[in-house]
């Protein structure tokens, strides 16, 4: 890498090693140049860039509203345009900081036995899904991304009709979210699955699942690190989104009171849908 003032450019590292960048921002006579300068990044505009903010505020204010969705939208929108390992690691962080906001707010209201149950049984599926993530095949990884929002939906509609499902069953939907959570970073599907058919109250169904989210978002992104997983331009994408991820957040939060639960849940399973067909086609033209 080339020195500059103290900082480096990744993007002239790129061009120079001729290696293709994994995330779109940075390559060859496209309009961006991300530039590390210790405490700054400087950027120059992108469509890419533009997307990905679309994206974070969307998946952010989608997840404020019903209390998940954040991976599961924007992850498969992100494979459309930039590499599926990048958008994984993006919205896993962007995901948690998300969840954490969520929990936080509804410390009160959670129901902490759940919490602390399908926490534990999301870390025991943890380690397989950093398996299948470390070791999948871009390509293979969309269509299992696919695969997985198509089947999360079907799930979705059902589990809002479901009796209780019992402990054993919570359990394997534990474990099935932590797997999905360091493989795609869409594990709310399983969680979503058990918590309806307790029968919960959207708000306390808010703050439980998003303090398990946070759980399992922490562990993924320390394994994530740990297995060395996480590259610069993913953390300074994860950053430059930031400011937009509060703005979701906040619009959320705001839109609470005022989107109807039945409404708003129709919409998400439609936004899903499409984003999982996106995937699935994506992957396999290749």
């Amino acid at each position: 890498m080339h020195a500059q003032g103290g900082g480096w450019s990744y993007a002239e590292g790129v061009l120079r090693s001729g290696h293709r960048a994994s995330l779109h921002f940075v390559k060859d006579n496209v309009d961006v140049i991300f530039r590390f300068n210790q405490k700054s990044w400087v950027l120059m505009g992108s469509v890419d860039l533009w997307l990905l903010l679309a994206v974070v505020l969307l998946a952010a204010t989608v997840q404020n509203i019903v209390g998940f969705g954040f991976a599961l939208l924007a992850v498969p929108i992100m494979a459309l345009f930039i590499d599926t390992h990048d958008g994984v690691v993006i919205a896993t962080f962007l995901g948690f900081i998300s969840s954490g906001f969520q929990a936080w707010s509804g410390r009160r209201e959670a129901d902490y036995a759940v919490v602390r149950k399908l926490s534990f049984s999301c870390l025991l599926g943890i380690p397989l899904g950093l398996v299948v993530f470390s070791s999948v095949d871009v390509q293979v990884l969309k269509v299992l991304l696919g695969v997985g929002v198509l089947c999360s939906v079907v799930f979705l509609i059902k589990g809002s009709s479901l009796p209780n499902t019992g402990a054993w069953l919570e359990w394997m939907a534990g474990i099935l979210s932590g797997a999905l959570a360091a493989s795609l970073s869409t594990n709310g599907p399983p969680l979503v699955f058990a918590l309806q058919s307790r029968k919960m109250p959207i708000a306390r169904f808010r703050a439980t699942i998003s303090m398990i989210f946070a759980v399992s978002g922490f562990v993924t992104l320390l394994s994530f690190a740990l297995l060395r997983k996480v590259s610069q331009d993913q953390m300074g994408a994860s950053l430059i989104a930031m400011p937009v991820l509060l703005v979701g957040i906040f619009l959320g939060r705001r839109l609470q009171r005022l989107v109807n639960e039945v409404a708003s849940r129709k919409f998400v399973l439609t936004l899903l849908t499409v984003a999982g067909i996106s995937a699935l086609i994506t992957g396999l033209n290749g």
